[in-house]
């Protein structure tokens, strides 16, 4: 894999509460450490590789090398080290790493519940709801230049019975219709995605939703759609069904709607990573191809067509065919299910050795260091090391924040937009600052839910704090660029 190594990232500079921008303002010095952007897309035709810790962070406090935690919780050193938090699911790899720890993690929602190892459940939308999704895979004749490797979990998923008359490729998922959202496929007492899991007891579920989300309008939209994500995974969870998350595709149609995919995805991938479990960047995955592996209407994915130009062969897997979005999702869905089959099913090795890490305990004094944008991250105020700013000042000192916080590092080094959004749910309630300084002095703007706006170049201070008596809990936070 290419190991990107690039200079300080590009910074950013959101407005003061009053809307001015903080044009010449710079970051304090408390901080030198810096981030290294990461590349936004790879060549989706090589397959995945081992995941590999892509940042190249510098702090002066650091002596020799970090020290990664076997829990993946966090670890701190004595020796001047950074903490070392857990796996930090990077955006240039189509899979997510499976390392010792995420494997574990994924054998602990196994154990949740007896399920049939060789069935799993889809749950989503028009994209897999489609009848090119995954359902040539059970008959032996549609299928052409499967990487050799991935034959045995073709047989496996096969050999056992999803229902009558199909296996888990070739059935009609009552969890999945065209047009559904989350909260369909969770509506009703039992839901469908009950049903689903009732009628198969399924130990793995494809679970992709979000592209009819996209259609509510800003800023509803992504959080509806995370509310609702968080259900079905942890219903899944609670049940012993291991989710593997997938992120949304390109979207064209209607015009301008693509803007908000990164939205989603970047939340998508937060709860994956904070739930260990599974995320396929099908973004990523068919990011080179042609239109980005869309249809001509713009939403629903090619597929490849027989020489007739007219029958679908979404089960073609040489080079015209995995240029085709059905086909290409077909081949990484399998390298999903193929690698959860290695860990929950046949007790092997995880896939991955390593993964990369974040740094950072989180507080005022250690930060936790953004590696690069986009970034996504989750974790709970209720395990925060800090609580150390009850009150912030300068353009945010109306607002009153007793409840612990978790403190966030940004570096950028050219004039940005940025977007961060923070996620939470229930009687939890964080909120987002903004500061220039680690002193809440220094704090220039604070969001409910979201802060956007530029910035200038230099070292930036984000804190997810719990707004005054609030419940501490789970949030997920993630930072874009855009514009």
């Amino acid at each position: 894999m290419t190991r990107w190594i690039i200079g300080p990232m590009a910074a950013l500079a959101v407005g003061c509460a009053g809307g001015a921008p903080l044009d010449g303002e710079t970051s304090g010095t408390l901080a030198t450490t810096s981030a290294t952007a990461m590349p936004t897309s790879t060549d989706p035709t090589t397959g995945p590789e081992p995941a590999t810790d892509t940042s190249e962070t510098t702090t002066t406090t650091t002596t020799g090398e970090n020290l990664t935690s076997e829990t993946g919780e966090t670890e701190t050193t004595t020796t001047g080290e950074p903490t070392v938090l857990g796996e930090y699911y990077p955006f240039t790899e189509v899979h997510s790493p499976i390392t010792a720890d995420v494997a574990a993690a994924m054998t602990a929602i196994a154990a949740n519940g007896v399920k049939t190892d060789g069935v799993f459940a889809k749950v989503g939308g028009t994209h897999t709801a489609s009848s090119n999704f995954l359902n040539c895979l059970a008959d032996a004749v549609q299928i052409v230049e499967l990487p050799p490797a991935l034959q045995p979990a073709v047989d496996f998923f096969n050999a056992s019975a999803a229902g009558m008359g199909a296996t888990s490729f070739s059935r009609v998922s009552l969890a999945a219709m065209p047009g559904w959202t989350g909260a369909d496929i969770l509506a009703g007492a039992p839901s469908p995605l009950a049903n689903e899991v009732t009628e198969i007891s399924p130990r793995f579920a494809v679970v992709l939703l979000g592209t009819t989300e996209l259609e509510v309008p800003p800023p509803e939209g992504v959080f509806t759609f995370a509310d609702n994500l968080v259900a079905v995974v942890d219903a899944l969870i609670a049940g012993g069904t291991v989710p593997i998350l997938s992120t949304i595709p390109a979207r064209t149609m209607p015009a301008g709607i693509d803007v908000y995919v990164p939205r989603y995805n970047a939340f998508i991938r937060a709860l994956a990573q904070g739930r260990k479990i599974p995320l396929i960047d099908l973004n990523l995955a068919l990011a080179g191809l042609p239109n980005a592996g869309l249809a001509a209407d713009g939403i629903d994915l090619s597929v490849a067509l027989a020489d007739d130009m007219a029958t679908p062969t979404p089960c073609a897997f040489g080079f015209s065919g995995i240029t085709s979005g059905y086909n290409r999702r077909n081949l990484v869905t399998l390298e999903a299910l193929a690698r959860g089959k290695t860990v929950i099913v046949d007790g092997g090795p995880p896939p991955d050795a390593t993964a990369p890490t974040l740094l950072g305990a989180g507080t005022l004094e250690e930060p936790i260091v953004i590696p690069g944008l986009p970034f996504a991250d989750m974790r709970s105020t209720a395990d925060s090391p800090s609580d150390a700013i009850d009150a912030y000042q300068g353009a945010c000192m109306a607002m009153g924040a007793d409840g612990p916080e978790f403190v966030y590092e940004l570096t950028i080094d050219a004039p940005t937009t940025i977007r961060a959004l923070v996620f939470d749910q229930g009687n939890v309630d964080v909120d987002l600052h903004l500061m220039t300084l680690t002193d809440a002095g220094t704090c220039v703007k604070r969001g409910d839910r979201e802060l956007e706006g530029p910035l200038q170049p230099g070292t930036y201070f984000l804190s997810v704090d719990t707004l005054g008596t609030a419940t501490p809990g789970e949030f997920a936070f993630v930072v874009l660029p855009e514009g």
